[in-house]
């Protein structure tokens, strides 16, 4: 089998989400059954595309397609890497289980929604195919974009706020991330990705070297919110509706760090990285994130907010990951990107629940909860032990693979890092469980009646399986660890 192939496959990919928001710009105010109905079948049916792409991307096979351009570098280009598909099929997993809860919980400016939903679904696609710097910065600021308008969705004064905070952050780091592309084909010549590192260390120079590597990491870090470029999430994931507040943490900070893992291996690649002295810089300011933002979670009251520091903290596991820079380190970094998406997405959904059924967004005022919410709090503390790390969840193969890659990398003091932060996540989430199951009396609290409707419980279950079986199936053909030992594979 040839390793690159030319389909126009990528493209139906990116073009699909597209019939969702005809759909739903046509159908939305006249026939909205219709339109949901075309939005969830576009949704479903980019999942489907997806998927015959895997036998490639497991054999760490390529599938290319040109759009427009002609430069070396200066091209829209597509292409479809192990790493590319991995996260491409993720995208559409966590869209497809955001867009049915949708249903039962937008209720309001709904065809505005699912537009906007349809083309963040779009932009995030071509990051995860693009074939060059150029291309993934050209659909990274079309995603940054649009995703201003789900943060604002509900026109809140407090939303408006944290949409402008947003954007106060993300205009800047676009400005930043040009000037990174505009100096890597100064000096490189190229900004195609060729899965090893397109510039070197004695053509450069390693002052070059280090300042470009310095304004990547500041144009991505935002979207990673790797502290303290951090500052717009908390505010951004509370006003959003519950749905993309599930996406916005579990897929959208990732864009960000798939530019870091784009920048990582196939930019720098380890051996420059190694050659510069960059990774230890990194890993102290992902070990402080992850401590720091597990602290300013355990005094949040407001769920969502707590959510939110939990997820500052949980994206730096993959940054940790990444700069051990050695196999394991780079298996659970790899990893979490879709532990962390299946883990958080199941507590921002869960919360979703919670405010749309009881009102209720304190978690002081959540006691009895799980008596009226049994399967929807069961979810909530799957993932919460998932958070944690216990056996048998996502989240401990995400731990134990990061402290091998510690001690690979003969860094064995991170372990501590990951220790602490398991023990702070405890901290943070085993009190909202027990307060839920164990303290209260559900009647006098007031919840109103058991559970929600199936089309927002269905895609809460739905999160929270995927959270034990990735933790269970570990090894099994097809799920994330086979894709991620490709990608490793072909790096190191």
């Amino acid at each position: 089998m040839s390793r690159e192939a030319i389909s126009i496959l990528p493209i139906l990919v990116i073009f699909m989400p597209w019939v969702s928001l005809i759909g739903a710009a046509v159908f939305g105010k006249r026939k909205p059954a219709a339109a949901r109905a075309v939005y969830v079948g576009g949704t479903a049916a980019t999942l489907l595309l997806i998927v015959p792409m895997f036998p490639r991307a497991l054999e760490g096979l390529v599938i290319r397609k040109h759009l427009a351009g002609s430069g070396p570098g200066i091209s829209l280009a597509l292409r479809v890497d192990t790493m590319g598909f991995y996260f491409a099929l993720l995208l559409a997993v966590m869209w497809l289980l955001a867009v049915i809860y949708s249903l039962g919980y937008i209720h309001g400016r709904q065809t505005r929604y699912y537009c906007f939903l349809a083309l963040n679904f779009s932009f995030c696609l071509g990051v995860a195919f693009s074939a060059n710097m150029f291309t993934l910065f050209v659909f990274y600021e079309l995603m940054s974009l649009f995703t201003y308008p789900l943060i604002i969705h509900d026109e809140t004064e407090v939303a408006r706020k944290a949409g402008f905070k947003y954007l106060a952050y993300s205009i800047p780091a676009g400005a930043v991330l040009l000037a990174g592309v505009i100096l890597q084909f100064f000096y490189g010549d190229t900004l195609a990705f060729l899965g090893r590192s397109t510039i070197h260390l004695s053509q450069v120079g390693k002052p070059i070297l280090l300042v470009i590597f310095s304004i990547y990491m500041l144009g991505f870090g935002v979207k990673a919110c790797i502290m303290p470029l951090h500052g717009w999430v908390p505010d951004a994931h509370p006003a959003a509706p519950a749905p993309a507040s599930a996406l916005l943490s579990g897929v959208i900070l990732k864009v960000g760090i798939f530019g870091i893992v784009r920048v990582v291996y196939d930019v720098y690649g380890v051996e420059l990285l190694e050659a510069l002295g960059v990774s230890l810089w990194m890993l102290i300011v992902a070990g402080i994130t992850i401590i720091t933002a597990s602290l300013f979670a355990m005094s949040q009251d407001d769920l969502k907010r707590r959510l939110a520091y939990s997820s500052v903290a949980q994206v730096s596991y993959i940054v940790l990951g990444l700069f051990l820079l050695s196999p394991a380190g780079a298996v659970g970094g790899l990893l979490h990107i879709a532990h962390h998406a299946f883990m958080k997405g199941t507590l921002f959904l869960c919360s979703g629940v919670i405010m749309h059924e009881t009102g209720k967004r304190n978690i002081s005022e959540m006691e009895g909860i799980g008596k009226k919410l049994p399967l929807t709090m069961g979810a909530f503390t799957v993932a919460s032990l998932g958070m944690i790390g216990i056996p048998l969840t996502a989240g401990f193969i995400t731990k134990w693979e990061l402290g091998v890659g510690a001690l690979q990398a003969h860094r064995p003091y991170f372990i501590a890092v990951l220790l602490i932060s398991s023990l702070l996540n405890a901290v943070y989430f085993l009190p909202i469980v027990y307060a839920a199951f164990f303290k209260g009396d559900s009647k006098q609290a007031g919840f109103p009646r058991n559970e929600t409707s199936k089309k927002m419980l269905v895609p809460v279950l739905a999160a929270g399986a995927f959270v034990i079986i990735l933790g269970v199936f570990v090894t099994v053909p097809g799920l994330p660890y086979s894709l991620v030992k490709v990608v490793v594979g072909s790096v190191f």
